[in-house]
């Protein structure tokens, strides 16, 4: 899944609907448009690409198909799947993952295909609803890499940890350290495992990232977004900013400023 799904605008529903067992069209050429499926608890399918990839889905699994791929479908297991198709400005090689906790994703999918089936006038929204959820069910899937789920439950009271307070300022690494219950040194090697960087190089990214959303709104000035991200003192900010982003934050927020002039 690549990083352009963060800022998809989704424009077309073509239908939501329930694919019984047993029933749909097995060879696919040129897809129309996107689709995302969902798995019911007994399906298992391989989607052969036409350039040779093999996509296996799972039972429960969520999974992308793309916008002008051909495929063919082989059934190992055989159930139904809720399927959406749309279309958007993405171009993304299919993917799948395996839901831990499918019954609301999937609540969701039905709901757009009953309303669909039934002409439901809220077919539509009800699809975006379900389509966005997906799509940040697998931004949340992908933040964490191929890991054993042993270490990371390991550090799970961390990750938790930095998700609900990552702005506030006064995270150690010694202090997410003693949550897990683990030395500082084995908890610094398993983030680093995890992630690809350090436990403080990931907060202070997090709290870019943060900043820049502030900043894009335009309704806050840069020593309230540096407040608001966890630094005390606004230069410290304007150097962080800076080193990850390339420019200082308040060359950010002009230019941010002079976009929406032009629009």
């Amino acid at each position: 899944m690549n990083k352009n799904w963060k800022n998809v605008v989704i424009t077309e529903i073509g239908i939501a609907v329930y694919v019984e067992p047993n029933t749909g069209k097995t060879v696919h050429k040129n897809r129309p448009l996107h689709g995302f499926v969902i798995n019911d608890s007994e399906s298992c399918k391989n989607y052969i690409f036409s350039d040779g990839r093999t996509l296996r889905t799972e039972p429960n699994s969520l999974f992308y198909l793309p916008k002008g791929s051909s495929y063919c479908v082989e059934i190992e297991k055989i159930g139904g799947c809720y399927a959406i198709n749309f279309d958007a400005d993405i171009s993304d090689e299919p993917f799948a993952i395996t839901l831990r906790n499918p019954t609301a994703l999937t609540s969701l999918f039905k709901a757009a295909a009953d309303a669909w089936k039934n002409s439901d006038l809220s077919g539509w929204s009800l699809s975006m609803r379900a389509l966005y959820e997906a799509i940040y069910r697998l931004q949340k899937g992908s933040e964490i890499p191929y890991v054993p789920k042993s270490k990371i439950g390991l550090i799970a009271p961390a990750i938790e940890k930095i998700r609900e307070c990552f702005a506030s300022g006064d995270l150690s690494v010694s202090y997410l350290a003693r949550l897990c219950n683990i030395s500082e040194v084995y908890f610094r090697k398993i983030f680093f495992g995890c992630f690809g960087k350090s436990p403080k190089e990931y907060i202070i990214q997090k709290r870019i990232e943060y900043a820049k959303n502030l900043l894009r709104s335009g309704d806050f000035s840069v020593s309230e977004v540096a407040l608001m991200c966890g630094y005390a003192e606004p230069c410290h900010f304007s150097k962080e900013f800076s080193k990850y982003v390339g420019i200082s934050p308040s060359k950010y927020h002009d230019s941010i400023g002079e976009k929406n002039e032009q629009i």
